[in-house]
């Protein structure tokens, strides 16, 4: 009887404690809902989201140009062929006559007085010719100087392309990175500053080629410069 007693007893007990027990201490209900705060990602030179475990393009082959090809095309294309100008030599001479030889149809007194102008008119200048050989001998070196500054931006251009592929690359790991919070940011801005001065020499040779091609175009005449033009657009792969 005293065991039923006592078992009787602290089943009570732990009915009286049970509701205690699983009461809340607190209203969670009333809580407000935390604001959702993104942390600051700097944005990427471009501004837009580059995969950086994306493969990069590999670098173009160097394009091959045919000088001679190109020097020939604008050489005959040309307005309009050497002109000579004309080089007129002028002689004169005085001849006075004896007074016996005045004729007596001669009333006035002046048939003994001879003056005489002369002009001498080469089929070859000399001179002008040189000049032409001048101003053709300039005008093919432009041609030249052009031609090589064209290949040179080509080139330029295409390792400006692959620095920027591999910069933006190594910016976007960077970028995902500071945001992790491996890094400080001053790797982000480094990439990035590099991203600046590779895109800056894109920027560069592309005006470079566009110098030169207009340079080339510029001295054909009308009825081949677009002919000139598509030429020239494919030399430098445009499309």
């Amino acid at each position: 009887m005293e065991a039923l007693k006592l078992t009787a007893r602290a089943a009570i007990l732990c009915a009286a404690c049970a509701p205690a027990i699983a009461a809340p201490m607190f209203d969670t209900q009333s809580l407000p809902e935390p604001p959702r705060i993104i942390p600051y990602e700097i944005p990427s030179f471009t501004g837009k989201q580059v995969e950086f475990k994306a493969p990069v393009p590999a670098m173009k082959p160097a394009a091959r140009i045919d000088s001679n090809a190109i020097f020939h095309v604008i050489a005959n294309c040309y307005p309009a062929k050497p002109s000579f100008g004309l080089e007129l030599e002028l002689q004169a001479g005085l001849r006075m006559a004896p007074d016996n030889t005045v004729t007596t149809f001669d009333t006035s007194g002046l048939a003994k007085y001879y003056v005489g102008l002369v002009a001498s008119l080469p089929l070859y200048s000399a001179g002008e010719i040189d000049k032409e050989r001048s101003k053709e001998y300039k005008r093919r070196m432009q041609t030249a100087a052009s031609i090589g500054e064209l290949a040179k931006s080509i080139s330029a251009k295409r390792r400006a392309q692959r620095q920027l592929g591999l910069y933006t690359s190594l910016e976007a790991r960077s970028q995902r990175r500071v945001v992790m919070g491996v890094v400080g940011a001053e790797e982000q801005i480094k990439y990035m500053d590099k991203v600046m001065s590779a895109q800056a020499s894109l920027d560069d040779a592309a005006a470079m080629i566009e110098s030169a091609r207009l340079a080339l175009i510029g001295q054909c005449r009308q009825e081949t410069f677009d002919q000139v033009n598509v030429y020239l657009n494919e030399v430098i792969g445009y499309e």
